[in-house]
């Protein structure tokens, strides 16, 4: 006979009242120590720290011995201590990872039985004071008449596993807003701020510009020196680009060999001496191609546009004003800047 049938006959209503072992028949008392300490032994060894909950002290009756692992309180330590003391965040799994500010309208629907399976996230300071994420996956724990007392779960540590989630949420966000060959940003990502920043200036009254670039002739290096040499003159002249630009602009891949840049707080004025300064540094630049470092001379064609608040002007037709000096620069001579109508040759 084994030892959960020999204590299935031992009566029923003993045990509920937490018989003590001194009043059970020995064989079965001594079966039910050494279950208990099997139980123990396998719980500290799991790397889940299982639970019981009780619903009316909102305290732990059990908690196995690995919690010591977990966050560095002994297992009686932790059935004093209020354990939401150590809850520095709340994420609801269930629930779309909401955040939770109050746990009183959760505690009140988990004690009424509306809640048949709790799962929630937990940032949680330990005892030597570091942080970490621990998983709560619980289900309710019933008496007899099937009323609702408590529940029963297990915590885990989930620290890995949610920096490994941010760092890939990280790099969606970064695809989703960035070129992958020059690491810019994308056009998508330049009309969004460019937009914002036309917003903004009409709230602060103040001024924004745009650059647009274009390589020169750059189907003749892809041409003559495969698409592998041009793909690597996008991402220097990138690089150019971005040495030439203060933290708070924008430099932005548009398609193909067209790049766009964002100045905000930027008068007309201060708008062509960046374009000039790009412009230089990429005519000076040590392009070189195939296997023998052949020198490329590089250039590029710039055009310029800037709006001020109260102009009214929306993204497309900022864009296209510096499109349409960047065509005149293109198409009278290159290798240089334009604003509005008057072009500056080089």
């Amino acid at each position: 006979m084994s030892i959960l049938q020999k204590i299935r006959q031992f009566p029923a209503k003993s045990m509920r009242r937490n018989v003590p072992a001194t009043q059970i028949p020995g064989e079965i008392s001594k079966e039910i120590m050494e279950l208990q300490d099997e139980i123990k032994f396998l719980t500290s060894y799991s790397s889940d720290t299982i639970y019981r909950l009780r619903y009316d002290t909102m305290s732990y009756d059990y908690i196995s011995p690995s919690i010591v692992r977990l966050l560095g309180f002994t297992e009686e330590e932790v059935k004093r201590l209020n354990f939401r003391s150590l809850i520095l965040e709340t994420r609801i799994v269930t629930s779309g990872m909401k955040k939770v500010d109050s746990f009183a309208e959760l505690e009140k629907r988990r004690k009424s039985g509306d809640v048949n399976k709790w799962q929630a996230d937990y940032l949680v300071r330990t005892r030597d004071g570091r942080k970490i994420w621990i998983s709560d996956i619980s289900y309710p724990w019933f008496d007899e008449a099937g009323r609702i007392i408590g529940s029963v779960g297990t915590l885990r540590d989930i620290t890995e596993r949610i920096g490994v989630e941010e760092k890939v949420r990280e790099e969606l966000a970064k695809i989703a807003h960035t070129d992958v060959l020059t690491d810019l940003a994308n056009r998508r990502e330049f009309f969004t701020r460019l937009d914002g920043e036309l917003k903004r200036i009409n709230r602060t009254h103040s001024e924004v510009s745009v650059i647009i670039a274009d390589i020169d002739h750059f189907k003749k290096v892809n041409d003559a020196f495969g698409h592998a040499t041009g793909d690597q003159v996008l991402m220097e002249i990138s690089g150019v680009i971005k040495s030439c630009l203060r933290d708070t602009d924008l430099a932005a891949r548009l398609g193909g060999e067209e790049f766009g840049i964002l100045l905000p707080e930027t008068p007309m004025e201060g708008a062509f001496w960046v374009a000039e300064r790009i412009r230089l540094a990429i005519a000076k630049h040590n392009f070189k191609a195939g296997d023998k470092q052949m020198p490329l001379g590089v250039t590029v064609s710039l055009g310029v546009a800037s709006a001020n608040a109260g102009e009214d002007l929306d993204c497309t037709e900022l864009y296209k004003m510096a499109d349409t000096r960047l065509y005149i620069a293109k198409n009278t001579g290159r290798n240089q800047v334009s604003i509005d109508e008057i072009d500056i040759m080089h």
